[in-house]
């Protein structure tokens, strides 16, 4: 079973600021499960596995 990371979380595991996870969201690199509506953006969760797999994917040398 995968677990399921806020954007805050996402941004801990990865080392980057919550705004960099965000600009992988919309730009497709970070595929994201919605969960409702917030008051100013939808509320999302993205998967720890798909954040694992970006970044194995930038260390390769696969940049966006």
């Amino acid at each position: 079973m995968d677990t399921y990371l806020t954007v805050k979380e996402a941004a801990t595991v990865m080392r980057v600021h919550t705004q960099t996870v965000y600009r992988f969201v919309w730009a497709g690199r970070l595929p994201r499960i919605d969960i409702g509506q917030g008051k100013s953006r939808p509320r999302f969760r993205v998967r720890e596995s798909a954040v694992h797999a970006l970044m194995q994917e930038r260390e390769r040398g696969k940049a966006i």
